[in-house]
């Protein structure tokens, strides 16, 4: 492994450690009295927009101008529409679902993205079909006892989730193609961030938003914002123009090993024989894709792969 492709592993696992912790600091944000999903929704963009485009003007500062054409920035700022709406159902989700749950479902998208992709005409091989189950049968592992006591989980929030799953797999299969031969895509996801801010702030003149009641509250909003939103887009798109889409991809499946670790140690849940099991599967998930070796040609055409704008979570 050469320095290129250690610095590209390297910024891929610090935007899967951030995207780990957005269950996490949304329930830290329920649990100190910040109750409304909308308010959150609301905080995260208000906050992480001025951020992102304050880092894109540092990059564009330290390096000379981008060859790549412009965003399109239209049906970008139309996709984030779409994504405001993505993160609102995420957020209501997550305040009626355990995190752990919520994991679990929430990655019912891949398989969501994959069965829309067969839509548009495009093809998953056996290897390919074969791997993804066994990341989600892993995903489902990794979570401690997810289904137990189903009887007490709020069908809302469970509906709320799958909502947000599918609402997730449709932004990727669009972005993807809006997104085709466009090398910018950290500026790309700076303007769906400024549709989704766009949003916000319609809800924000149309209902006020709470002012975080506490210390506690804030440094998760801005955790949330910086550490789960704008870090994690500019991690995730550098690592992947270091090591490619397909690997970007991936690696990015520990994201749910990784938020089971915090809710371990911050949260307290405990680790279980079968969530080592699961975690195992996981991994060998990603071995399996990683022994792939696609032509020059596949290779192209990963580059517009479901990963355009993936990057920026729920």
């Amino acid at each position: 492994m050469n320095h290129t492709q250690r610095e590209g592993l390297l910024l891929l696992l610090v935007a899967a450690a951030g995207y780990s912790f957005f269950a996490i600091f949304t329930k830290i944000v329920y649990e100190n009295g910040l109750n409304s999903p909308l308010d959150i929704l609301i905080w995260r963009f208000v906050l992480t927009a001025p951020v992102i485009w304050g880092i894109i003007a540092v990059q564009r500062r330290n390096k000379r101008a981008s060859s790549s054409p412009p965003p399109p920035r239209a049906r970008l700022l139309a996709m984030g529409l779409l994504f405001g709406l993505v993160a609102m159902l995420a957020f209501f989700a997550v305040a009626r679902l355990p995190a752990s749950l919520y994991t679990v479902l929430i990655y019912t998208y891949p398989a969501m993205v994959a069965l829309g992709a067969l839509l548009f005409g495009e093809r998953l091989s056996a290897l390919g079909w074969g791997a993804l189950g066994l990341t989600l049968l892993g995903v489902f592992l990794t979570v401690p006892n997810p289904f137990s006591g189903l009887g007490e989980v709020d069908p809302l929030g469970v509906l709320f989730v799958f909502l947000n799953a599918l609402s997730y797999a449709t932004y990727i299969l669009l972005s993807s193609r809006i997104l085709r031969g466009q090398r910018d895509q950290t500026l790309a996801g700076a303007w769906s961030i400024t549709g989704s801010l766009l949003y916000v702030l319609v809800l924000l003149v149309a209902r006020g938003v709470t002012l975080p009641p506490n210390p506690t509250v804030w440094a998760a909003l801005l955790a949330l914002a910086l550490f789960s939103t704008a870090l994690p887009i500019v991690a995730f798109y550098a690592g992947m123009q270091r090591l490619g889409a397909a690997k970007a991809s991936i690696l990015s499946t520990i994201e749910p090993v990784m938020t089971v670790l915090w809710a371990v140690l911050l949260l307290g849940e405990t680790l279980l024989p079968a969530q080592l099991v699961g975690g195992a599967l996981v991994i060998a998930s990603v071995v399996l894709l990683q022994v792939r070796r696609p032509t020059p040609e596949k290779r192209k055409n990963s580059a517009a792969a479901p990963v355009a704008l993936e990057g920026e979570g729920r």
